[in-house]
């Protein structure tokens, strides 16, 4: 943000994260991004395994150097604390009596079975929000189950439809759950600040990952309860709309994609290729038409868009009202391209060291995204915590850290 003298959202709000892994810190992210201070708490006993596993911009890997872990962790600090010794557990209580929301996303009965649960906690701080985060709810048979993001989108029905006709279904590239679920975890997380301000109230927040999972599907569950209609694979093309798909232009793997829904945008499109005989062609003058004869109007699009610069043609078909643009790699999306290059990515880091690409927070305010803090180093924040925050003596810490309780 330009100008730090303009407070953040949630300045003044404390969040204590017990969450690993992706889908809990990249919410506890949002809340940190617009100003809550987010005390992380993890340990060398549980390590959160997304410090070792992915990406590191450097040939030496230490528990500070992950991409996924620098990218769902800006602006938080970092504490130390083994949640199996039976002091520790009485400093995370320690932690949540000074903060105003809980989080996790571990399975649905953890936190219970550590004395970290939602009564335990209650007792603690009365109006305290807490949200858990499981793959499968806290309640029900498959309250244990846990999954990584490719097993919640199957398990979700995402991949129900998801390829082409005849083959099996195919995933994508990112592990869209975790990066989908944060969004109805921080709208759950507003809402309960709303109710606690205004009736004195906390919340206990059960969101499903699954189940934000299914929520994505649309109206493809309506059509099957009311119409007994499962959609089939369709690949790249659409039930409303032809030709739609990604077709192939001038270089190495280079793709546009066009999608025509309206009669408008056909002629608008026949133009743009210069095709006048397209436009009158009988194969091809309704949307039915075209649907009927889509492999030879894919084949006629094709041989035009490989002749084009991709860029180009994404600038000539949108000057014409046409729905079209680029397939971005992501040299692309950090350099090629003049709105998200500039916009949307920024590079962080610390003393020198490397930097760590991420993505601002997408919705701005009053024009601002909030400003990015490095992802912190394991433990970073002790001092802070445990002797600034809940008073500790430098004596006691030691002692804490000796017989293992913050480690």
């Amino acid at each position: 943000m330009s100008g730090d003298e303009r407070p953040l959202p949630l300045e003044g709000v404390r969040v204590a994260d017990f969450s690993w892994l992706i889908a809990g810190p990249a919410t506890t992210r949002m809340l940190a991004d617009f100003g809550a201070e987010v005390i992380k708490i993890e340990s060398h006993a549980r390590l959160d395994t997304i410090r070792l596993t992915g990406v590191h911009p450097t040939a030496e890997q230490t528990v500070d150097s992950n991409g996924v872990f620098n990218d769902c962790n800006t602006n938080k600090q970092s504490v130390l604390l083994n949640l199996g010794t039976p002091r520790g557990i009485e400093l995370a209580k320690e932690i949540v009596r000074h903060s105003d929301i809980v989080a996790n996303n571990f399975t649905g009965d953890r936190m219970d079975r550590w004395g970290l649960g939602y009564e335990d906690l209650r007792a603690v701080k009365p109006d305290i929000i807490m949200l858990t985060m499981p793959v499968m709810g806290t309640t029900g048979p498959y309250i244990r189950y846990g999954s990584y993001g490719n097993g919640v989108i199957g398990y979700g029905g995402m991949r129900t439809n998801m390829g082409f006709p005849g083959r099996p279904p195919v995933g994508m590239a990112p592990l869209y759950s975790d990066f989908s679920t944060p969004y109805f975890a921080v709208s759950a997380l507003m809402a309960a600040l709303i109710h606690r301000d205004r009736t004195g109230e906390g919340q206990f927040i059960d969101l499903a990952q699954m189940e934000a999972t299914v929520a994505l599907l649309g109206p493809a569950m309506l059509d099957y309860t009311a119409n007994g209609y499962i959609e089939a694979p369709r690949g790249n093309r659409a039930a409303d709309a032809a030709p739609h798909g990604a077709y192939p232009c001038m270089g190495d793997d280079r793709w546009c994609v066009i999608a025509v829904r309206t009669e408008e945008e056909w002629q608008a499109l026949c133009a743009a290729m210069g095709r006048p005989d397209l436009a009158s062609d009988g194969r091809f003058a309704t949307l039915a038409a075209r649907q009927a004869n889509e492999d030879a109007l894919d084949a006629e699009v094709g041989a035009w868009t490989a002749g084009l610069d991709a860029w180009e043609l994404t600038h000539l078909l949108q000057a014409r009202g046409v729905m079209a643009g680029v397939v971005e790699d992501l040299e692309d999306m950090v350099s090629r391209d003049p709105h998200l290059s500039t916009r949307h990515f920024e590079g962080v880091s610390r003393d020198g060291g490397p930097v760590f690409t991420t993505h601002r927070q997408p919705g701005r305010l009053d024009g601002e995204s909030p400003p990015l803090r490095l992802a912190p180093r394991m433990g970073e924040h002790n001092e802070a915590v445990y002797r600034g925050l809940l008073g500790l003596s430098e004596d006691e810490v030691f002692r804490l850290m000796a017989e293992g309780v913050i480690h």
